[in-house]
């Protein structure tokens, strides 16, 4: 077993075919830096190469479930593509349990996952368009679910959308606040099939939804998002709690 206690962002715990991978970052709204990272990456490997894991459940700490990649951190390194290569390249089924709101990133993290269990108060945010950015990656990730226009609509004004409105476009598979007896009843039902028909048809999935040249393009052009003078301005007016004074086009 990998040594999970030496995690600095993660708690780790394993039992009856399952791994829960907790984000520990409270403090930080669980937003997700490059350590953590590498955490959730050595997870994914860890899941990957033992037959002891059949289902990975994603959770958190804390009143957010994830704020995203931290964008101090973001800034200075490339993160993105790796971020959902963490969860794209695990072939056991992904549940996303959300106790707390999510955004950008987080959004993300959701997305890829195969399976969303929410209480009934949660909301998803994207508010890269507050920043200087664009969700390209979530904006995909979107389109996969519901329809193209609604998940552009919902990246171009930033929208916070509830889980009642996100169970209806797809996103999320069930709302109950009784969520530890709901994520059980899911576990027992995915780890009774066969692991080996699972893991087959999430690579296969994998081949067929998952485009790297897209993905590709789509880093590219959050690359010139980064190096514009809207990404310094987004940063400074968060670090300065005011509103973003933008330049003209």
């Amino acid at each position: 077993m990998s040594d999970f206690k030496n995690y600095k962002y993660l708690i780790v715990r394993e039992s009856n075919f399952k791994l829960e991978i907790i984000l520990n970052r409270p403090d930080k709204k669980n937003a997700i830096n490059s350590e953590m990272l590498e955490e959730l990456m050595s997870c994914t490997d860890y899941a990957n190469e033992n037959d002891s894991v059949r289902a990975v459940v994603y959770k958190s700490t804390g009143d957010v479930f994830c704020a995203g990649l931290d964008l101090y951190d973001f800034k200075e390194n490339n993160m993105t593509n790796a971020l959902s290569d963490v969860f794209n390249l695990l072939h056991k089924p992904k549940l996303a349990v959300l106790e707390g709101d999510a955004y950008g990133g987080g959004v993300l993290l959701i997305l890829c996952c195969n399976y969303v269990i929410s209480k009934s108060d949660v909301k998803l945010c994207l508010p890269e368009v507050d920043r200087g950015l664009f969700p390209f990656q979530v904006m995909d990730a979107l389109i996969k679910v519901m329809p193209a226009k609604k998940a552009l609509d919902w990246c171009i004004r930033g929208l916070s959308v509830d889980a009642k409105d996100c169970l209806k476009m797809n996103v999320i598979d069930e709302i109950n606040n009784n969520i530890e007896e709901s994520v059980s009843d899911w576990i027992s039902t995915i780890t009774s099939k066969s692991p080996n028909a699972i893991a087959s048809g999430l690579k296969s999935f994998e081949n067929i939804y998952v485009n790297k040249k897209i993905i590709g393009k789509l880093n590219n052009e959050l690359q010139k998002l980064k190096e514009s003078d809207d990404f310094i301005e987004g940063i400074e007016s968060l670090r300065e709690k005011r509103e973003p004074r933008w330049k003209k086009l």
